[in-house]
């Protein structure tokens, strides 16, 4: 995963998603069932576009996000899919 908040390729809100991902991640209060409940916060709080953006970096690039952001990002789209 990448500290470096404007990542090479990436634009301003790109750049922007990656470091809420990985700050959602951060500050997950119990630290159990992580991903889901990243997860459960993207699927509440973030626009469709948002989440869409975040799946796609995710599978192209997935050394920019915390582990449990990735995890996140699979249950995100098996959800989409569903």
């Amino acid at each position: 995963m990448s500290d470096d908040s404007s990542v090479a390729g990436l634009d301003y809100e790109q750049s922007h998603l990656v470091k809420m991902a990985n700050q959602i991640a951060a500050n997950i209060p119990a630290r159990t069932e992580i991903p889901e409940q990243i997860a459960a916060h993207i699927r509440n709080f973030w626009t469709p576009a948002m989440r869409a953006d975040l799946e796609f970096l995710a599978h192209q690039q997935p050394d920019l996000f915390e582990s449990d952001v990735q995890t996140a990002a699979t249950l995100l789209r098996q959800g989409s899919q569903a």
